[in-house]
């Protein structure tokens, strides 16, 4: 999710002091929210040496996908050769594989499964123009290219900040084993009422577009998704209050749920954590 919302809301304050009288509208688009590229950067033998190296054991091959309006989406699968299950990482906004996943895919690594991950269009070494829609279409696409080419036995999907969305609106329609939300919010309208001061909501309205009103975290574990869940949230996140991470646990109702809050960390990093690692190993063992 980054911290465009912050942004857009510090610079109407500015503005509202101008004519607090008056009040003042923002309106949040996909081209301003959603974070993109000027044209894609190809992976570079360094990064893929560095993951290789990061993950001895595993064979770490390029994928390049092509999207329904041919816009070539490019990442990697991993394949831990002891593993039948894969992890799907739907990064946050922003973040590309290169540079900014080694850390995430290294500590994921340790537990032992495969995993798939793609730079979403527009960012990173992916092409095209993104919005909700076709972001949704391309995860969709994916996860179906992984069950008809690799076929695993079960199927983890992890969403971290705005990629939580993604894995919890495929989780609505496709079988997976396991759904893991992180660093994740409930909705646009909560994040939104959670990051604007109190003091300047009587003076501001922000429009929210009906695609992003329409990716709601809390209604899909509320009555579509029941299966197994893992809430990730970090103690100190000012990007996404660990809060709303609290709404989405109390929400869920799957009889196989569990809640891992990251103790003085903050919207990253929580990976990083031992004692986190090991307790989402021991969820996955449980599945």
């Amino acid at each position: 999710m980054q911290n465009t919302v912050t942004k857009m809301i510090t610079v109407t304050m500015i503005s509202t002091a101008m004519f607090i009288i008056s009040g003042c509208t923002v309106r949040l688009t996909e081209a301003s929210f959603i974070a993109h590229d000027k044209a894609p950067v190809a992976f570079n033998t360094e990064f893929t040496q560095a993951l290789q190296q990061a993950m001895p054991n595993n064979a770490i091959t390029p994928l390049s996908l092509e999207a329904s309006d041919h816009a070539k989406l490019n990442g990697f699968f991993i394949d831990n050769p002891n593993s039948n299950t894969t992890l799907v990482f739907y990064q946050g906004n922003g973040m590309k594989i290169q540079p900014h996943c080694l850390a995430d895919l290294t500590a994921l690594s340790a537990l032992n499964t495969d995993i798939l991950v793609m730079d979403r269009r527009g960012i990173g070494a992916s092409e095209g123009k993104p919005k909700i829609q076709n972001i949704i279409s391309d995860a969709q696409q994916q996860l179906d290219y992984l069950q008809q080419h690799f076929q695993p036995e079960k199927i983890i999907l992890h969403g971290y900040s705005l990629g939580s969305f993604i894995a919890a609106d495929l989780a609505k329609n496709n079988q997976i084993d396991a759904l893991v939300l992180h660093g994740s919010a409930t909705n646009a309208d909560d994040w939104v009422d959670e990051k604007t001061p109190w003091y300047m909501a009587p003076f501001m309205t922000l429009e929210i577009p009906q695609d992003f009103r329409n990716i709601d975290n809390k209604q899909v574990v509320a009555q579509s998704y029941s299966g197994p869940l893992l809430v990730i949230a970090g103690e100190n996140d000012d990007e996404v209050p660990p809060a709303l991470s609290e709404k989405l646990f109390a929400a869920s109702k799957s009889a196989n749920k569990q809640f891992i809050m990251v103790p003085k960390v903050g919207h990253q990093g929580m990976l990083e954590d031992v004692t986190t690692m090991q307790q989402y190993q021991a969820f996955i063992t449980a599945l």
